[in-house]
């Protein structure tokens, strides 16, 4: 045998089938395995999880949040309480999608912009500067800065693709440049090119067979870095979909302090969302879990994504991808099989949609309330109340000096922004009647011993910043240097503190100012409130467009048992400055929020030397109140109920016909298929005490309030944090049209809606304006019977 010289094999069809056909090695088994598995896990993975993304288990026993390994969940709890090999599973999805689309984008684009460099030489020498440039430039700095500056709302799975496509194709560029480089040098491409072959035809039928291993490991490499670059990004709190801010310590009966009671949550629970939830030093040193659940499932889909760069690489380093029909056919087929086999995998609770078919089906065309209790055979109770009522006998004045200012005589339903300047309150910590006296500026009220900081732990960067009393520590005592007792004492409402990035420090509520001043001994009290007239007129869940008038609120859950006690009256910026202005009194510096960076160091409080006169003229009368309870009548007293209450006009003392018709349909379904609902039609004169007493042989488990039903979406109330992603995906699963929310509802907004206090409670109302949503609320309510008849565990029992 001549050296440089090699012997050929005879050809025979055997050698061949070899050639073209050889059996699977085992990178191509392992390849195919992990394909299949990250497909699976893609497609299967939210249905076969044990629980889903809206499952929060906030309370257990004594046990601290997160949950250790073992104790709760197999592998522990994210700080919220949601199982973590759950969220690994159900998060699957949207992170393999994300990465491999971006994997592929990269990938793809950089073969383009090779391919077009190697046909037109100017337009190489540019693609390779840029690429130059694009590789100098940190990719997740980019991604970060471009997300931060575009995405106002939600950044969607476009837009973070695109982040990560845009600094991420030159690395593959680069690579397939140079292939394609080597690759006109050889002879086969010479040769193809002396006997005429275009240029496109030799990119596409020779030379790119050679580019297939070069592609293959490179796009396991993109996918790879895309998948660091999204955990990136998560630690960081870019995170993917609508991000709610939920606060479950409204779902404790225990409020204890280390367990975090806060964190982000997006509606899709990918990957990186989880790491951003496990930002903190304790994450590190004693919850690691938190990071090492997800961390394994980061590091099991790249070894699995680099096994199957590798298999594709190693076998079409020796055969012609045009030529392999038979992989390809395999590989094809396993593929559909698992998707055609999805479909045939029903949704969690997928029969829940059914009831919500037949709750729409079951609306009428009208109901009124006697209708809606007899109409679905219900067992119904009456709740009668003889209720004596304190109320406003005329308009309150103030008189300061030569100065006064008057409420309006009769106040209009549904005022306009700034129609209101004066507002008296008669509640049962307030009082009436006509009072001169000494008038005393009391500054904003603020004594920070009254506030002490909180040392709970945090579960978010910056978010100790927040807590209102470490910010006010330092303030002075507006009561230190004068006495208030027998006094009018002038007060602003103190809004908070802007605390830059980190947010607002929201300021104490206005009752809490205003009972303090009162327990301090004042003998009227003259509140100044610069968002009065922006107020809207409803005290309850039935308003709608602005914030619920927290003083008719005041009036409302602690109405006046007795004549007498301190008057007071609520003031806005006009009002007030007519009032004290004459004085050399400037109110305006106190109006807004403090900045964290500029604390006063003295306070405003001071002696006026002037006397005020307020008088706030009052009336005794008696109301009778006949509220209706109905439930299906075969449910045992101590069945965990779902309470839906409705509250009538004031003036028409009948239901709203919207919310009518909703509790017709959703009480027909109830009676029908024995499902554990009570309906409430309560009668707003009465007090909602007397139907909780009604209703204490009944544990009632949760309150769903309806309130007006009109406009374009439904919204959500609730300050249960956990509640909040489950009506979310009630929505959108049943098809009701509603809006995402985005935060959990305050404690003190929740008092003003929540008739029965100390059950959790979702205020359903629509978004306001033209539109009737009677249909999407009757579906939502049908969907949460069906999940609460097919054991949904995320619904109080």
């Amino acid at each position: 045998m001549n050296a440089g010289h090699t012997i050929e094999r005879p050809w025979t069809p055997d050698a061949a089938r070899q050639r073209w056909h050889p059996q699977p090695d085992a990178g191509t088994v392992i390849a195919l395995v992990a394909l299949i598995a990250l497909v699976g896990v893609a497609l299967f993975g939210g249905r076969v999880a044990p629980y889903e993304p809206i499952y929060f288990l906030v309370e257990h026993g004594s046990d601290p949040r997160p949950y250790d390994p073992g104790v709760v969940f197999p592998f522990g709890s994210d700080p919220l309480g949601r199982d973590l090999f759950s969220l690994v599973l159900a998060g699957a999805q949207a992170t393999l999608t994300i990465v491999l689309l971006a994997g592929l984008a990269r990938v793809l684009a950089g073969v383009l912009i090779a391919a077009a460099g190697s046909l037109w030489r100017p337009l190489g020498l540019v693609t390779e500067t840029v690429a130059e440039l694009v590789t100098a430039v940190p990719a997740t700095l980019v991604a970060l800065v471009l997300i931060r500056a575009f995405v106002k709302t939600d950044t969607s799975v476009l837009v973070l693709i695109g982040a990560l496509l845009l600094m991420g194709w030159a690395g593959p560029y680069r690579v397939i440049r140079a292939e394609l480089d080597r690759l006109a040098r050889a002879p086969f491409a010479e040769g193809a090119q002396a006997i005429g072959v275009t240029r496109w035809r030799l990119l596409w039928r020779h030379q790119l067979p050679h580019l297939v291993p070069v592609i293959a490991m490179n796009l396991s490499q993109q996918i790879v870095a895309a998948l660091v670059l999204l955990a990136e990004l998560g630690v960081l709190g870019v995170l993917v979909g609508a991000v709610r801010s939920i606060n479950v310590t409204e779902s404790l009966t225990v409020v204890r302090v280390g367990p975090p009671m806060e964190a982000l949550v997006p509606d899709a629970p990918e990957w990186g969302a989880m790491l951003a939830s496990s930002r903190t030093i304790e994450a590190l040193w004693t919850t690691r879990w938190l990071i090492f659940v997800p961390g394994v499932a980061f590091a099991l889909t790249a070894i699995a994504v680099a096994a199957i760069g590798f298999g594709l690489a190693r076998r079409y380093a020796r055969r012609d991808i045009f030529m392999d029909r038979r992989g390809i056919t395999v590989v094809a087929i396993a593929l559909v099989a698992l998707l055609v086999g999805s479909s045939f995998v029903p949704d969690r609770y997928a029969a829940a949609r059914e009831w919500a078919g037949a709750a729409r089906a079951a609306v009428p065309a009208a109901a009124d309330s006697a209708a809606v209790l007899a109409g679905a055979e219900l067992r119904a109770v009456v709740v009668t109340q003889t209720v004596p009522t304190i109320g406003h006998a005329g308009p309150a004045a103030v008189s300061i000096g030569g100065a006064t200012v008057r409420e309006l005589a009769a106040r209009p339903a549904g005022p306009p922004p700034n129609a209101i300047h004066v507002q008296s309150v008669i509640s049962a910590d307030t009082g009436s009647g006509t009072v001169s006296a000494p008038l005393v500026f009391a500054g904003r009220g603020i004594v920070p011993s009254d506030h002490p900081p909180l040392r709970a732990y945090k579960p978010l960067p910056g978010a100790a910043a927040l807590d209102l009393g470490s910010l006010i520590d330092q303030y002075p005592d507006d009561y230190a240097a004068i006495d208030v007792r027998g006094k009018v004492v002038l007060l602003t409402r103190f809004l908070g503190i802007d605390a830059g990035r980190a947010g607002f420090a929201d300021g104490f509520a206005v009752d809490t100012a205003v009972t303090d001043a009162i327990r301090r001994g004042a003998a009227a009290v003259l509140f100044v409130d610069p968002f009065l007239g922006s107020y809207r007129d409803a005290a309850g869940p039935s308003a709608s467009g602005g914030a619920a008038n927290p003083y008719l609120t005041m009036e409302r859950l602690v109405p006046a048992k007795r004549l007498g006690g301190p008057p007071v009256v609520v003031l806005d910026a006009t009002a007030a400055a007519a009032l004290v202005g004459p004085l050399g009194l400037d109110l305006a510096p106190l109006l807004g929020y403090d900045s964290r960076d500029a604390r006063p160091t003295r306070s405003p409080a001071r002696d006026l030397g002037i006397t005020a006169r307020v008088e706030v003229p009052v009336r005794v009368a008696t109301t009778t109140a006949s509220s209706l309870i109905g439930e299906p009548p075969d449910l045992a007293n101590g069945t965990g109920r779902i309470v839906v209450w409705a509250t009538r006009h004031a003036d028409t003392a009948a239901l709203e016909p919207a919310r009518a018709r909703v509790l017709a349909a959703v009480a027909q379904i109830a009676v029908a298929r024995h499902v554990p609902f009570t309906f409430v039609d309560f009668d707003p004169h009465g007090d909602p005490a007397a139907v909780r007493a009604a209703l204490a042989d009944r544990r009632v488990a949760l309150v769903l309030v309806l309130g007006d039903l009109d406009g374009s979406a439904l919204r959500f109330q609730t300050a249960n944090g956990d509640l909040i992603p489950a009506f979310d995906r009630y929505a959108d699963t049943a098809g009701a049209r509603h809006e995402v929310t985005r935060r959990t509802a305050s404690a003190e907004l929740m008092t003003a809606l929540a008739p029965l206090v100390g059950v959790k409670t979702v205020v359903i109302s629509g978004s306001g304006g033209a539109g009737d949503l009677t249909g999407d609320a009757a579906i939502l309510l049908g969907y949460v019977a069906g999940r609460l008849a097919l054991g949904a565990p995320e619904l109080p029992r």
